[in-house]
């Protein structure tokens, strides 16, 4: 049995423009008394759990992040299990330690992404 902990740290909701997320970010702020924002090009969140996804790139539904002490120990570990990567959305700091990674396969319609 793996020692790597993983807790959700949000989730990602696809939606098909600008406008809709917008409008279901302000929704769930309303309906959850979140507080709207922070925006980035590809989305919005409503309080620290939802990421509102102004596309629907990755995962059927949208994505499950995943957040772990060690991106790298936890990629190792997934990858014992069989588990593999796209390496396009690795992203490295200064150093050159992994600190974010979507996982190739997605579970019940999500996508997942490891982060710390």
């Amino acid at each position: 049995m793996s020692n790597i902990s993983y807790r959700i740290k949000h989730i990602g909701i696809n939606t098909h423009s600008t406008a809709e997320a917008a409008e279901l970010a302000k929704t769930l702020c309303e309906v959850f008394g979140f507080e709207y924002g922070p925006e980035c090009d590809a989305s919005i969140f409503a309080g620290p759990l939802m990421e509102i996804m102004r596309h629907s790139n990755l995962g059927v539904n949208g994505h499950i992040a995943l957040q772990t002490d060690d991106v790298e120990a936890a990629m190792e570990d997934l990858a014992s299990r069989g588990i593999t990567f796209r390496p396009e959305f690795v992203r490295k700091d200064e150093s050159g330690k992994v600190y974010f990674a979507y996982l190739d396969q997605e579970f019940g319609g999500f996508a997942f992404h490891l982060t710390t």
